[in-house]
C-alpha cells in the first residue's frame, strides 16, 4: 500500500530520543497504533483541524502520548530513558 507520512511521523515521535532496541521499536510501534486508534486527548480534537493539519497533528499527539508512556515504563522498570550515543 501507499506510504502514509503522517503515520510514520507519529511513530517516529513515539520512539524519539529513546534507547534503541528491537523491543523498544516494536513497543513504540504497537503503542502508537493503539493510541492512534483510541485517540486520547487532544488527538481527537486535533483531528478536526482543517486541511492537512488535523490529519498530521492527531498522529503527532498519539506519538507524544506513546513516547511519554514508554518513558514512564522505562523509568518504572529502572531503565535509562536517554538515547544512547
Amino acid at each position: 500500500g501507499p506510504v502514509v507520512i503522517d503515520e510514520m511521523l507519529g511513530f517516529l515521535v513515539a520512539v524519539a530520543f529513546l534507547p534503541y532496541s528491537l523491543s523498544m521499536t516494536l513497543a513504540g510501534f504497537l503503542l502508537f497504533r493503539v493510541l492512534d486508534i483510541i485517540k486520547p486527548p487532544p488527538a481527537r480534537w486535533l483531528e478536526r483541524l482543517p486541511g492537512g493539519w488535523g490529519i498530521v497533528l492527531d498522529d503527532v499527539a498519539a506519538g507524544i502520548w506513546g513516547n511519554v508512556i514508554l518513558r514512564l515504563g522505562l523509568w518504572w522498570l529502572g531503565g535509562d530513558t536517554a538515547q544512547s550515543t
